[in-house]
């Protein structure tokens, strides 16, 4: 024979009634006066120095919106930061636009230096055998003091040449040296330096 089932007094009930009201009247003191959610992180991270498949990122991973680079940043750029900004550009190439992969690192260039570089590359008569060239990778970055508060920043670059169809046809490995100085507080490439480091054709 089953037991009947135990029925509350209106007393217990009332008991019930009051705990379950503490309870929530508990967690609502504690949600509006007392927990404080936390600040974000701030941090100085620099910028990751190793790329690959010509994409930069920063020492936190963000959305697109926290990677654009406004004036008043560039003011206040490491030498470090330039120099990584510049290797995104300068060692493209696309045979529609030759002077284009100089034009977008300009404003990181000694004005002198710019234009020799634009000089020489409108001036250049042989044509490439390649469309485009693009960046695979961009490592061992590291910097050494010269004279007259100069210093060097190299790196080791490996692109890829690709014909119209975006065929690969060409490995090319080179280390890039620029000479670095500050001028008004912002850090200006007054020279630059490629090294081949050898090359790998594609069938």
């Amino acid at each position: 024979m089953k037991g009947r089932k135990r029925s509350y007094t209106p007393k217990e009930k009332g008991v019930f009634a009051c705990i379950i009201m503490l309870v929530c009247i508990g967690f609502y003191v504690y949600k509006t006066y007392i927990y404080t959610a936390p600040e974000p992180e701030k941090t100085n991270s620099p910028l990751i120095v190793d790329k690959k498949k010509n994409q930069t990122t920063s020492g936190n991973e963000t959305g697109s919106d926290d990677n654009i680079v406004t004036a008043e940043d560039k003011q206040h750029d490491t030498a470090e930061q330039v120099f990584a900004r510049f290797l995104d550009s300068y060692p493209t190439f696309n045979a529609s636009k030759p002077t284009e992969h100089i034009e977008k690192v300009k404003d990181m260039l000694d004005p002198g230096f710019y234009q020799t570089l634009l000089t020489e590359q409108q001036n250049m008569t042989a044509v490439p055998q390649y469309q485009t060239t693009v960046i695979e990778s961009v490592k061992n970055m590291s910097s050494k003091v010269a004279e007259s508060e100069s210093v060097y920043w190299k790196a080791d670059v490996t692109t890829v040449n690709k014909d119209k169809d975006g065929k690969a046809l060409s490995t090319i490995k080179t280390q890039y040296v620029a000479t670095m100085k500050q001028v008004n507080n912002k850090w200006q490439i007054i020279d630059l330096m490629q090294q081949g480091q050898g090359a790998k054709l594609h069938e």
